[in-house]
């Protein structure tokens, strides 16, 4: 008998695997759980990749960007959960991990609570007790990776971010384009993942240009007729601006009339949620109806205004749609250039959104203008941009805070 390690044993065994044959990667800490691991998942093959460490290697890989098929992360000698240091730990997992990877855990907790928060609350696939048999991963581990288990739904997913203008003109694609640069500026210190930029602006849309990309017709074919779109979508629609970031536009032709389906907008929702942990959406207004389910599938909606009356009234109607539609209040309001000319004091702009900004960015002048006729995105031709956007990205995103480093995993999955 050929041993596993041999490479004819590996050739042998990799002719058992699926079609994806990425990396199954796991992190183990100690010999009797990497003795069963290899046995019990011997016929991956070449494609599992055993690594010595816990849950901070865990993260540090995937902060790489490496594609991985599956994790399996030993988290025995992570901190308790009852210490309040777990939860932020796979917090930061989470951010980290593509939404498409599930993820096994390993711990030396066997109470049922325990594997309910991890599970049902915090997102992992699964959880296994240690210590591990040949057997037991055999049966109920390797199926899981082979595809031959029963499919069991993912509680993970990306988080959609929704930006709105309370009417058009205020600002609002401006916001969102600049907040996923914002964020993608970050993942140099903060642990995120995949971005993307979705905009729905089919016909007119301006991310596209504010990030000197040409978008094609895939977006436009799979909001008509999910049935239409194949396995390629992502491929065809996205346009990777570098590693970690991605647009998804359209530019249609004026004179065409697309024929959007909310079935349409839900399947784009769904192949972009399993395969970026954070979806921004610029949002046509007013929203057309077939697109109004949007608001019940972001996680947050930033409802961008001006200090004027119209924009005040309009920005008021649609938190409360929004709100009706979620069953809570997660809207945020951004004012967006506060200090123009003409605008109406801060008193009359809480009277008549009944509650204070959320946000507040005064008015950055001509050079945010510029920026848009000079092809160049704001943030980087007007820095005091930065600034303002750093606490809207925070919260919307939830990363920690410099006074809070505790958040809720639980947050993250979708709704």
């Amino acid at each position: 008998m050929l041993d596993s390690d041999h490479p004819a044993a590996a050739a042998e065994d990799d002719r058992h695997l699926p079609p994806d044959s990425r990396l199954v990667v796991a992190f183990l800490d100690d010999e009797a759980t990497i003795t069963a691991v290899r046995a019990g998942l011997a016929p991956l093959g070449s494609s599992i990749d055993v690594r010595r460490g816990g849950l901070r290697q865990a993260i540090r890989f995937f902060r790489s960007l490496a594609p991985v098929r599956a994790a399996i992360i030993d988290i025995s000698d992570a901190p308790d959960l009852a210490s309040g240091e777990l939860q932020p730990a796979l917090d930061e997992l989470a951010r980290t991990c593509p939404p498409d990877v599930p993820v096994f855990l390993l711990g030396t907790n066997t109470d049922i609570t325990f594997y309910r928060l991890v599970v049902h609350e915090m997102g992992a696939t699964d959880y296994f007790p240690r210590p591990l048999t040949r057997d037991l991963v055999q049966r109920q581990l390797l199926p899981r990776l082979l595809g031959t288990a029963p499919e069991i739904q993912d509680a993970r997913s990306g988080r959609v971010i929704a930006f709105c203008g309370a009417r058009g003109g205020v600002g609002a694609t401006t916001l969102a384009v600049n907040s996923v640069l914002q964020l993608a500026a970050m993942a140099q210190n903060q642990s995120v993942g995949q971005i993307a930029l979705l905009d729905l602006h089919l016909h007119d849309g301006s991310a596209a240009m504010m990030l000197g990309a040409r978008p094609g017709s895939g977006l436009r074919v799979a909001l008509e007729d999910p049935a239409r779109s194949d396995a390629l979508f992502l491929e065809r629609a996205t346009i990777a601006l570098d590693q970690r970031l991605h647009l998804v536009a359209g530019d249609e032709a004026s004179d065409s009339a697309a024929t959007v389906t909310p079935e349409g907008v839900v399947h784009v929702f769904d192949v972009l949620r399993q395969r970026f942990n954070y979806v921004f959406v610029d949002v046509p207004m007013p929203v057309p109806p077939e697109m109004r389910i949007l608001l019940r599938l972001a996680w947050h909606v930033v409802v961008v205004l001006h200090p004027d009356l119209p924009g005040l009234r309009d920005a008021h109607a649609l938190r409360q749609a929004a709100t009706q539609a979620a069953g809570s209040d997660r809207v945020f309001t951004v004012l967006n250039r506060a200090d123009m000319r003409g605008a109406l004091k801060r008193d009359l702009v809480e009277r008549g959104l009944g509650r204070a900004p959320d946000f507040v960015i005064p008015d950055l002048g001509g050079r945010m203008t510029e920026a848009v006729n000079l092809g160049k995105p704001a943030l980087t031709h007007v820095p005091a941009l930065r600034r303002h956007l750093l606490p809207l990205v925070r919260e919307v995103v939830g990363l920690p805070t410099e006074t809070s480093r505790r958040w809720s995993l639980s947050r993250l999955i979708s709704r």
